[in-house]
């Protein structure tokens, strides 16, 4: 497709197909923590307050997705640009093993460090132990955020961030069915997770947002000889990665 060369065409049109639906990809992203906010507030302003304090300390790990993101895009983007077919391959499937097993490190570190963090900015008490609680759920959708992220980077540097909004509008719509479906569950069958179905909401619709990035991932033509070798770890292609975290 012609967006997939963003070395031709004018600066004006790869403005149009990059930035308006990145734009519309944050707005629904924005309306996502919205929607969990309002059922938050349904239980009480501890809960809240839960999850704002819960998920400030996720958002520490996972603002290191958002950096894989940037990071994918600059390094895939340079070798396509450079018209270095191997060098954008390897990026490819080295950004992507990158993101899977990262996330899995972070979980542990976050899981011992995530209450000590939530300590530090709140008093003992219930909202307290609801942004424990909310934030122990939430390291869940850690390797959802990560290859959800660092792949949307990938498909940038394709001229492709149409996907990523799709998937925050899916995800969005998604959210505000499962949360109170988690939350208070199927009368007569279910009572459901109370705080917790919020995590437990943002988990599913995170992994479907993950699940149909790598799906568009995999459907790239520079993709069509990778190996399975091109995923295995080289630690130059992950100081690389690192270097522009």
């Amino acid at each position: 497709m012609a967006k997939d060369d963003l070395t031709t065409g004018s600066m004006g049109s790869h403005f149009r197909s990059l930035a308006v639906p990145a734009a519309f990809g944050m707005l629904f992203a924005t309306l996502y923590n919205v929607v969990d906010v309002y059922w938050a507030g349904r239980l009480s302003t501890e809960a809240q307050a839960g999850l704002a304090i819960g998920y400030q300390a996720f958002f520490i790990l996972m603002a290191v997705g958002f950096g894989l993101g940037s990071a994918l895009s600059a390094l895939v983007s340079n070798a396509k640009g450079s018209k270095n077919t191997e060098e954008t391959r390897m990026f490819i499937a080295q950004g992507l093993s990158f993101g899977a097993l990262v996330p899995l490190t972070f979980m542990v570190i976050g899981y011992i460090a995530g209450p000590y963090l939530i300590n530090i900015v709140s008093e003992p008490g219930g909202y307290r132990d609801a942004a424990t609680g909310y934030f122990y759920w939430l390291i869940f959708a850690l390797p959802g955020f990560m290859l959800a992220y660092g792949g949307n980077g990938i498909l940038q540097a394709h001229g492709d961030s149409v996907s990523m909004q799709r998937a925050l509008m899916v995800a969005f719509f998604a959210n505000v069915g499962l949360n109170p479906l988690l939350m208070f569950g199927i009368p007569g069958v279910w009572g459901g997770l109370g705080f917790n179905g919020i995590a437990a909401a943002t988990i599913i619709s995170q992994t479907g947002v993950m699940a149909f990035i790598m799906y568009k991932i995999s459907k790239l033509d520079v993709l069509a000889d990778v190996t399975r070798a091109s995923f295995v770890p080289v630690m130059a292609r992950y100081r690389a990665i690192t270097a522009q975290l």
